[in-house]
C-alpha cells in the first residue's frame, strides 16, 4: 500500500487502474472500498456517501479515492474548522457540523475535545482523557449541538441521501451501537465501514462482539475487519464475498 494523502489533481483514469495502489485512508480501508464497488466504477456509475465523523477532506479519509472517481455525499463532522477546506475541495458534497452522541446521551450538546492533531478529537471524554495522559496536546473543549445517529439518518434522508453507497462512521470511540440497528434500517447502504467502538474486537472476538449483534440486529454482517474497520453489508446481498 503507497499512501498518497497530499494529492487532490490525480485523473480518474489512473484510479481505474486495477493494480495501482493509492489510500488516502489510514490502513488501506479506502482500497477494499473501491475494490468492493470495482465493476461499478468500471461501468462509469457514480455513487454517494455518509461520512460520519469525516475529519479531513484528504488525511485518513475513507471518501477521497471516491470523490476524486466523481463521486458525492454528506460529511459530518463537530469540528467546525473543517468545513471551508473540505467543501472547498468537493463542491458537490454537502456538510453538517455537528456532533453524534452515544446512544446513551440525553442531552442536546456534548463537550468536544480538540487536540492539536485533529484525527484525535473525540465527543468522549474518557478517550479524551487517556489521549492527554498518553502525551497528545489538546487545544480547547467547545460544547456543540449534538444529534444521536438516528436522528442523523432522518436528516439525511430529507437532504436525498437515503440507501447511500457507502457509509463511513469514525467517531473516535463514541458508543452509538444502540442506535446503529435503527440506522442501518432507515438508510439501508450497500456497504458500511465502521470503527470499532470497543478497542477488544479483534478477529478473534468480533463474532460475540456487541458490535456484531447490533450489525445482526439490522440484517448486516462483516465481512472484513481492516485497521480497527469493520466492513459489513446486509446479509441478503447478492455475490456476497467475505475475506475473513
Amino acid at each position: 500500500m503507497y499512501p498518497n494523502w497530499l494529492q487532490s489533481n490525480i485523473p480518474c483514469h489512473v484510479l481505474e487502474e486495477k493494480y495501482i495502489k493509492i489510500s488516502f485512508s489510514q490502513n488501506g480501508e479506502d482500497d477494499f472500498i473501491r475494490c468492493h464497488f470495482w465493476n461499478q466504477i468500471l461501468s462509469g456509475y457514480k455513487g454517494t456517501y455518509l461520512d460520519i465523523g469525516c475529519y479531513s477532506e484528504t488525511l485518513y479519509s475513507n471518501t477521497k479515492l471516491l470523490s476524486l472517481m466523481g463521486w458525492e455525499g454528506l460529511a459530518i463532522d463537530a469540528n467546525p474548522d473543517l468545513e471551508n477546506k473540505w467543501l472547498r475541495a468537493r463542491p458537490k458534497d454537502n456538510f453538517l457540523n455537528i456532533c453524534i452522541a452515544s446512544s446513551d446521551n440525553k442531552d442536546a450538546g456534548l463537550e468536544f475535545f480538540r487536540f492539536e492533531d485533529g484525527a484525535m478529537s473525540t465527543a468522549n471524554p474518557k478517550r479524551a482523557s487517556a489521549l492527554v495522559r498518553e502525551g497528545w496536546k489538546l487545544l480547547d473543549r467547545v460544547s456543540f449541538p449534538a444529534i444521536s445517529l438516528t436522528a442523523l439518518a432522518v436528516r439525511s434522508i430529507e437532504q436525498g441521501y437515503n440507501k447511500p453507497d457507502l457509509v463511513s462512521i469514525d467517531l473516535e470511540m463514541i458508543n452509538f451501537l444502540d442506535d446503529l440497528p435503527e440506522f442501518l434500517l432507515k438508510l439501508l447502504p450497500n456497504l458500511l465501514c465502521m470503527e470499532c467502538v470497543n478497542e477488544s474486537v479483534n478477529l478473534r472476538t468480533l463474532f460475540s462482539s456487541q458490535e456484531f449483534h447490533s450489525l445482526a440486529r439490522a440484517g448486516y454482517e462483516p465481512i472484513a475487519l481492516i485497521g480497527g474497520n469493520i466492513f459489513a453489508v446486509q446479509t441478503t446481498a447478492k455475490n456476497l464475498v467475505s475475506i475473513f
